[in-house]
């Protein structure tokens, strides 16, 4: 199973919102991938938004899926959220099966989830 890697960018023109490119599997196994994702969220701002791209996430597991929880109740506290984009079928799945889908906005692209940001 391929490791995971998380690359984060600022989204341009939108004030506290970031795009987190996840690929490979989350499963927890690895804490290091992790890190600037929790910083980010430890230092939140209020109005925080991130943008969770899923194209190449292979997989993720009950630690994953309690990592995705916690973060969206810690953003929603301060008027954040997360935004799930470009979800591949495996992990749209899981997040079916499980009825937490319901739990987050998910859009087909990474475009249409930072154009509803924008207003």
């Amino acid at each position: 199973m391929q490791k995971l890697e998380i690359v984060l960018e600022k989204v341009e023109d939108v004030e506290n919102a970031h795009i987190a490119h996840f690929e490979g599997a989350f499963d927890g196994s690895m804490k290091e991938p992790l890190k600037e994702l929790e910083d980010l969220l430890e230092d939140v701002q209020p109005n925080t938004n991130l943008i969770f791209d899923f194209k190449k996430l292979d997989y993720l597991n009950s630690y994953a899926i309690g990592q995705l929880v916690a973060w969206q109740n810690h953003l929603l506290k301060s008027q954040g959220q997360i935004i799930i984009a470009a979800l591949n079928k495996n992990v749209e799945d899981i997040l079916s099966i499980l009825g937490i889908s319901n739990m987050f906005k998910i859009f087909p692209d990474i475009e249409s989830a930072v154009q509803t940001l924008k207003g």
